[in-house]
């Protein structure tokens, strides 16, 4: 069985968020760890692209935005 929790790390120890079905108290598992990642705004990115990243993502933002006034 696989599955992706989320946890929270406090006093050494991992507390799942929410309940996690398919596993008994007391029983051992195999855990892979990652960092969540860290959602950056947009006002980070000022200066960071080119000019002509900044046409590409314009154009993309454009298009999706067309598609969501059709629907």
């Amino acid at each position: 069985m696989k599955q992706t929790i989320e946890v929270v790390y406090e006093d050494n120890v991992l507390k799942p968020l929410e309940p996690i079905e398919g596993i008994k108290e007391h029983e051992r598992v195999i855990a892979y760890l990652t960092t969540r990642p860290v959602k950056k705004g947009l006002h980070e990115l000022v200066g960071t692209l080119t000019h002509n990243e900044a046409k590409a993502m314009q154009k993309l933002i454009d298009e999706e935005f067309e598609k969501i006034e059709w629907e």
